[in-house]
């Protein structure tokens, strides 16, 4: 985990040297809207290696200073396109199939420290907050559920690359708590996989978009 987040890192900064902009000639960039698809194939919801939903998410920033800058997102969880949870049936039939869906939020504030770069370009560093919630329960009967939730509360560095067309790639990683709870109400789950859990957490956060 730690070596690909250098290699991301590390080819950031190639790129943002390969497409180099005349300073004078620059473009003020105030707003960006981003998201990443392959947070369609796991949520954050997982049970050991096995993805419970898929995100389906937006990130609007604008910066509100010169060096700094707010990003808000949201995002629906339903089922993750890797292994869609919704087709699975019981072996026995009791269970004709499954519903997941669900919210998660998320806010950051954005400081940033490149010397030459105003935002919402460059390094920075700041915190980043998110709340998610979902709902998986039987389509037979509403009151068998599972409803995960989770809380990330993260000191983060990153840098965010915007080319000379306004295209950005955004990379983030840090150090931060995370809590885990699961609502189980009506089912026969091993509960002990379900356990609630708080624990450092080690974020990591790639987005894709456009600046303007």
């Amino acid at each position: 985990m730690k070596k690909t987040i250098l290699l991301l890192l590390v080819g950031t900064l190639l790129l943002s040297v390969s497409v180099p902009i005349n300073a004078q000639d620059a473009k003020e960039y105030k707003f960006a809207i981003k998201t990443n698809p392959l947070a369609a194939l796991g949520g954050p919801f997982w049970v050991i290696i096995v993805p419970v939903t898929g995100e389906y998410k937006a990130l609007f920033e604008i910066a509100v200073a010169k060096k700094s800058s707010v990003q808000i997102g949201a995002g629906y969880l339903g089922p993750s396109v890797l292994i869609n949870l919704d087709d699975l049936t019981s072996e026995g039939g009791e269970v004709s199939g499954i519903k997941t869906s669900g919210l998660r939020i998320q806010g950051m504030f954005k400081q940033y420290i490149s010397r030459d770069l105003n935002a919402p370009e460059g390094f920075y560093i700041g915190p980043h907050i998110s709340y998610a919630r979902a709902t998986i329960k039987s389509k037979d009967d509403d009151t068998n559920k599972v409803e995960p939730v989770k809380l990330n509360i993260n000191a983060v560095i990153g840098y965010q690359l915007i080319t000379a067309g306004g295209f950005t790639l955004d990379i983030f990683t840090g150090l931060g708590f995370v809590s885990r709870k699961w609502n189980i109400s009506g089912t026969d789950f091993d509960e002990e996989a379900f356990k609630d859990r708080a624990s450092v957490g080690i974020p990591f956060q790639v987005s894709f978009g456009y600046a303007f």
